[in-house]
């Protein structure tokens, strides 16, 4: 899998992704707007970053980053997210083998917790 992959999966799902350079080893794959379908927040929407993964193969980043907050901060493994304040940071670790099929199932999964 390939940083490529997941945005061409997700584009495919009729998501809208943008790529967000911010410098050489700053570079996030960034959904707009992701319809959360399961759990509390179900029927809502939240923007949703994925840190671009340099490495080769492919390492998934071991959080997703939202906006807007989704739990208080300091809570359930959420603190604040480089991306700057209106974005939290959410620690999650992907624990399967990285797909592009398996990261929706990752980001669904997260969003049913709450």
């Amino acid at each position: 899998m390939t940083n490529e992959d997941l945005v061409s999966h997700l584009v495919g799902l009729g998501h809208t992704v943008e790529t967000l350079d911010r410098g050489p080893q700053d570079r996030w794959i960034l959904l707009r707007e992701y319809s959360i379908s399961t759990g509390s927040l179900a029927g809502q929407s939240r923007d949703v970053a994925i840190q671009w993964s340099p490495q080769i193969p492919y390492v998934a980043p071991s959080a997703i980053h939202v906006r807007p907050h989704v739990v208080a901060m300091g809570t359930r493994n959420a603190q604040q997210s480089v991306l700057g304040t209106q974005w939290q940071y959410l620690s999650r670790v992907l624990r399967c083998p990285p797909t592009p099929q398996a990261w929706v199932v990752h980001i669904n999964t997260i969003f049913s917790e709450f």
